[in-house]
């Protein structure tokens, strides 16, 4: 087994102990959204303004979200205006080793958007040592534990995922 292998294998068992915890633990549901912690994929956001549809969709400031994104492709685009992270961002066990990681998921967002689709044990770290009250992805069966709330969207449409996001977050009352 290699050094890469052991770490994402460690980083697992980590993220699992983490659920598994929060889920014992009660959870406290913000009154109303004002701030949005984003992660996506970089293959996504070569594609698609998330920002500023985001912030249209949930009537927001863009001042009030703020992305990480997941780099698995060199981009010089992404790396230039987003903030990002990589696999060489973390250590043994899911230990954050970047501190815009750091700075992200130690920030209380009112809501946090997981719009990275793909299994990424980083991205799932990220997202399970996030502060967040409320958290929200795409429906995905060992990710669960992990999300508040799971929209199902067929082939990870975020333009439909986004008005459904808006539409239920209306429905409870926390827009």
């Amino acid at each position: 087994m290699n050094f890469t292998s052991l770490k994402k294998k460690t980083s697992f068992q980590y993220c699992e102990k983490q659920l598994k915890k929060q889920k014992k633990a009660g959870k406290k549901t913000p009154e109303k959204i004002q701030t949005v912690g984003v992660l996506a994929d970089s293959r996504l956001f070569g594609s698609y303004d998330i920002s500023r549809n985001l912030s249209q969709k949930l009537n927001l400031p863009h001042k009030n979200l703020e992305i990480i994104i997941f780099e698995n492709l060199k981009d010089d685009f992404v790396t230039q205006h987003y903030n990002t992270f990589t696999e060489k961002d973390f250590g043994m066990y899911g230990k954050i080793k970047a501190q815009n990681v750091m700075g992200f998921v130690d920030s209380s967002y009112d809501l946090l958007i997981n719009y990275c689709s793909s299994d990424s044990i980083y991205v799932s770290l990220v997202a399970v040592r996030s502060k967040a009250k409320f958290k929200v992805g795409f429906a995905n069966e060992t990710l669960q534990d992990l999300y508040d709330f799971m929209i199902s969207v067929e082939g990870n449409k975020i333009d439909v995922f986004n008005d459904e996001l808006a539409k239920y977050l209306q429905i409870l009352d926390l827009l």
